[in-house]
């Protein structure tokens, strides 16, 4: 994937951007102050006037992304196909990137966002997450089972990629009722018994691509990782005709 963080703007972009590409080549165990004050091209010294440690930093790091992620979805245009949207579809993943990413379906984004939490050196893309990244943030993750800030991280990034997961889920389905093979905004009062909300779905591709990132990360066997797309292919097939296709049913 492409450094997010080739052009910083100021100071504490290209202290971030240090910290990224540190943390991408040693890992969360191994980064250091100093190994990201060896990345940053102005006094190494800066980074200790700015932050208190490693964590300290890397939270803002985390932070920094998230934030250039939820501002690039904001304007709701997820599945449109002139590219208005620009923004990568990762949990946690790379949360920035071009117009061209989102130039898809929203069933092609789905897809993706699937893709590269349990294969992502399949994918051959600048924008997407590759293997290392999705390493790492496997790592970052799991400090948050001992350490509240960075929990405090991840619920906020759980939220905020399951609004967007329900955005996506809802336009898919969308997309499969064409002529109104679904459970269209006119037809939500006289809903299937069987339908299903987008936040029920979105939440359910949300638990498999992470438990799928961290069975990526943490093992060599992949014999798992086809047999796995093909269920989730199989849920969303089954699931998608059923989707509350109006946000107000949720």
């Amino acid at each position: 994937m492409n450094d997010p963080f080739a052009e910083p703007s100021d100071t504490r972009q290209a202290i971030l951007g240090a910290a990224f590409r540190a943390l991408c080549e040693h890992g969360y165990a191994n980064v250091t102050i100093q190994r990201i004050g060896d990345e940053f091209d102005k006094s190494p010294s800066l980074v200790y006037h700015h932050y208190d440690g490693k964590d300290d930093l890397l939270i803002d790091l985390l932070g920094f992304l998230l934030d250039e992620f939820e501002a690039s979805v904001a304007d709701g245009a997820v599945a449109d196909p002139s590219g208005a949207d620009a923004a990568a579809a990762e949990e946690d993943a790379p949360e920035m990137a071009p117009e061209e990413a989102f130039e898809r379906s929203a069933r092609e984004q789905l897809d993706g966002y699937l893709t590269a939490a349990v294969d992502p050196a399949s994918l051959d893309d600048a924008y997407a997450p590759d293997e290392r990244f999705v390493t790492v943030m496997t790592e970052l993750r799991s400090q948050a089972a001992s350490d509240e800030a960075y929990r405090d991280h991840f619920d906020r990034s759980d939220r905020v990629f399951g609004e967007y997961l329900e955005r996506l889920v809802r336009e898919a389905a969308a997309e499969v009722a064409g002529g109104g093979a679904g459970v269209a905004d006119d037809d939500a009062s006289d809903a299937s018994p069987d339908a299903v909300t987008a936040s029920e779905v979105a939440a359910t591709l949300q638990t498999f691509a992470t438990g799928g990132m961290f069975r990526w990360a943490t093992t060599n066997d992949e014999a798992w990782i086809a047999g796995s797309r093909a269920g989730i292919d199989r849920y969303l097939e089954a699931m998608l005709p059923l989707v509350e296709t109006s946000a107000s049913g949720e």
